[in-house]
């Protein structure tokens, strides 16, 4: 008897042909949302115009832009969908006229939403072991799942630090624990590899993303503080700051540390617009220390920006 053979729809034949150029991402996080958002692109082709081809699917770019705005989807949403079709079919993004995105638009929370479930009280009892370290660290959730015994560490300046062994974009990175916090944080670190928190503690609704804005904020004053009040604070901060970006940012051609603009520590950080807005709304200052701002962005969130610390984690909180 011979073996059936089934004929490839198009719709797969669409999306295994763009899998092949989304391979060449060395991120599997990067490479795997790539492929989800275009394949929302092929179903939209071939629902809407039948399109068979990658020839025909790009001629309605510009429809799918309008049948997401449609939608009524975020700006910022919008422009993660359409990152990958940019991409396959060599489309300029600043072409395709997109909403403009405001950080002061997000949704700071799962508090915010409306599928907020019973289990996500982050004051019951029982999920205080999690809550209690996280107040302290402020890392993302699977980061705060996946933590291990001997993951008590210290930096390359002598620093306490949780190590978060693949954090965003899969890295290694190294979070600074306040100095109040260090004894506390210690204390759930046993030196072995067996997980810090047990599947059950973890399995909850709780929203510990805004316990990391609310950690980013404390560290900033924690660093404006000091760097008020220690004349020598802000030589010895841009040392560790400089001494953090030489050993993991490194050039792959020269094998040499990548030149740190040192206008990213100086002066002052305004914000302007929606944020500016955002921050007269949450009683925030409207200016911020960009050495105070760079060492949360590097120490804290592992982000690297300033521009993301301040929009998306300081301005999340009120006075």
């Amino acid at each position: 008897m011979k073996k059936k053979h089934y004929k490839q729809s198009k719709s797969r034949k669409l999306y295994d042909e763009s899998c092949v150029f989304f391979d060449q991402y060395e991120n599997n996080v990067t490479r795997k949302y790539y492929k989800i958002n275009y394949r929302r692109f092929i179903k939209f082709c071939r629902e809407h115009y039948g399109c068979k081809t990658k020839a025909e699917c790009m001629e309605h770019i510009l429809d799918y832009v309008q049948h997401l705005i449609e939608k009524g989807l975020s700006a910022s949403t919008i422009h993660t969908y359409l990152v990958p079709v940019a991409l396959y079919h060599g489309v300029d993004l600043s072409l395709l006229n997109l909403p403009i995105r405001h950080t002061a638009d997000n949704t700071r929370s799962r508090k915010e939403r409306k599928h907020y479930r019973t289990n996500g009280d982050e004051n019951s009892p029982k999920y205080a072991y999690s809550v209690g370290l996280q107040k302290c660290v402020g890392i993302r959730r699977d980061e705060l799942k996946n933590l291990r015994g001997n993951d008590f560490v210290t930096d390359e300046s002598g620093y306490p630090c949780v190590r978060v062994r693949q954090g965003k974009g899969g890295k290694m990175t190294l979070q600074r624990i306040l100095p109040e916090d260090v004894d506390f944080v210690s204390s759930y670190f046993d030196g072995t590899e067996n997980k810090v928190f047990t599947e059950e503690e973890m399995n909850n609704q709780i929203d510990y993303h805004s316990m990391r804005a609310v950690q980013a904020f404390k560290a900033y004053n924690f660093y404006l503080e000091k760097i008020e009040t220690e004349p020598e604070y802000r030589k010895t901060l841009e040392e560790e700051i400089i001494r953090r970006w030489n050993k993991y940012n490194i050039d792959k051609t020269t094998k040499k540390p990548k030149t740190f603009d040192k206008k990213e520590i100086t002066g002052k950080y305004f914000v302007r617009g929606k944020n500016k807005e955002l921050a007269i709304k949450n009683g925030l200052p409207l200016s911020y220390d960009r050495l105070a701002i760079m060492a949360v962005s590097m120490f804290h969130l592992s982000h690297w920006r300033n521009d993301v610390t301040v929009a998306n984690y300081i301005l999340n909180n009120k006075i």
